[in-house]
């Protein structure tokens, strides 16, 4: 019998991989026995410790705090990163939810980033040369902080010195790394230039207080949490999205693995779509209101581009699939008074039976429709256009949602549309039912769909 299926068979091993994961949240060991005995077998012996039971005896003496503990977690935990990772998602921060950031703070001039699960550090210092390299005049004067943590403190101890293998900068042009890393040997070591904003700490996703502020985990602008929750169970999973919105101020912006989307996300943040990635923005809370109340205000997704011939400073009605006399009828539904019970669904279709000429109220239908999946969203985004040619979101949303349906030829006319119409406004422009979004931000946003292209 091998060391590994002994560790397996001892009667205490089902007892140890449970305290463990409960303590780590790693579920991703809960059917992989061999793979977390074998982790088991690297830290034996322990002392005089050789068996499953002496190792789950002599952990539960030291407590999770205890350095034994911390080795096991160092075994268990993953790595794998390198610089800017999953390169999208960046360029959806410096596209939206930066720049957006700096117009909210400009009063305060603070800027408060955590990377959650910052594994050795390559996500934290991306951010930061991010910031540098595109944001660092209108980041003149101001507080920046960018906290990485993670529970593997070996991980922290390397992330602290910034010394990288070619592994971990792999896909850098030479520029960058010219620009951004000192040659060591064989190694790469982040300029101190980049290093200035940036530092780590541990902390417990699983166990820690989430927001914590005597840690300073919390009043987050940004959250990073990449490629952590896969391990969890999901129960650990829905307690820490809940969590991480609390650690967010209002109107922040979350950043998810790929593969760690899901429905608690959409609903309690709005999600915001640029290509190849999704952020999702935490809302302000909403004040009641008397009867009827207001619809919630909601973030458009960042939709996808169009293409179309330019868009004259007041656009004539464009043609429409719907008769000229009236915009066309409201798919049947029930409709319910609106009350400070009903859900935001009912309160719009409320909106739009008192009104049925509000092009506002079919916008916001889309959007919800949109983000539920029920009902037809691109009928409402086109009666808003039909009733309002100039609604550049509208325009925007309904080439999002055609893009989402494969019907790429509409999606890139409306996204030119949107940006046509935008042609020759202020940058700092609020754009209408943007939420505080400006024409840079939402231009900014339709280059990258449209990036490519001929115009």
């Amino acid at each position: 019998m091998t060391p590994i299926e002994t560790i397996q068979r001892d009667p205490a091993f089902p007892r140890l991989k449970a305290m463990v994961i409960a303590a780590t949240g790693l579920a991703y060991y809960a059917d992989k026995d061999a793979a977390f005995a074998e982790r088991i077998n690297r830290r034996l012996p322990f002392g005089r410790v050789t068996t499953a039971g002496g190792y789950l005896a002599a952990l539960e003496a030291e407590g999770p705090g205890g350095a034994e503990y911390q080795g096991l977690i160092n075994e268990l935990t993953v790595g794998e990163t390198f610089f800017f990772r999953y390169i999208e998602q960046f360029d959806a921060l410096r596209a939206v939810a930066i720049p957006e950031c700096l117009r909210r703070n400009q009063k305060t001039r603070l800027l408060r980033i955590w990377s959650a699960g910052c594994s050795i550090g390559p996500e934290a210092y991306t951010l930061e040369i991010l910031l540098k390299q595109h944001f660092a005049e209108q980041l003149d004067g101001w507080q920046v902080h960018i906290v990485g943590t993670d529970i593997n403190d070996a991980f922290l101890e390397q992330a602290r010195r910034g010394v990288y293998g070619d592994w971990a900068v792999r896909g850098l042009s030479p520029e960058t790394l010219d620009a951004c890393f000192d040659r060591r040997d064989r190694m790469w070591s982040v300029k101190p230039k980049y290093r200035q904003w940036t530092s780590f700490m541990p902390f417990n996703l699983v166990e820690g207080a989430i927001p914590s502020y005597p840690h300073g985990i919390g009043l987050f602008d940004i959250i990073l949490c990449r490629n952590v929750m896969i391990y969890f169970d999901e129960m650990t999973r829905h307690r820490l999205i809940g969590d991480l919105h609390k650690a967010l101020s209002d109107g922040g912006w979350l950043v998810v693995g790929h593969a760690e989307a899901g429905q608690q996300l959409n609903e309690l943040f709005t999600p915001v779509s640029v290509p190849g990635a999704t952020l999702y923005r935490k809302q302000a809370e909403l004040t009641p209101q008397p009867a009827p109340p207001p619809v919630r205000a909601w973030l458009p997704p960042v939709d996808p581009p169009r293409a179309a011939a330019p868009v004259p400073a007041k656009p004539a009605p464009r043609p429409a699939a719907v008769p000229a006399a009236a915009p066309p009828p409201v798919p049947p539904k029930a409709v319910v008074p609106a009350t400070e019970q009903s859900s935001p669904l009912e309160v719009c279709l409320a909106r739009i039976e008192a009104n049925r000429l509000d092009p506002t109220a079919h916008y916001q239908l889309g959007l919800l429709e949109e983000e539920l999946g029920v009902g037809d969203p691109v009928a409402a985004f086109k009666r808003a256009l039909y009733l309002d040619s100039g609604f550049v979101l509208a325009d925007y949303h309904l080439a999002l949602a055609y893009w989402r349906r494969g019907r790429l030829g509409p999606a890139q006319r409306h996204f030119r549309n949107a940006r046509d119409a935008m042609a020759g406004r202020p940058d700092d422009e609020p754009v209408a039912q943007g939420g505080g979004l400006t024409v840079r931000e939402l231009c900014g946003m339709l280059d990258l769909w449209l990036s490519g292209e001929e115009a």
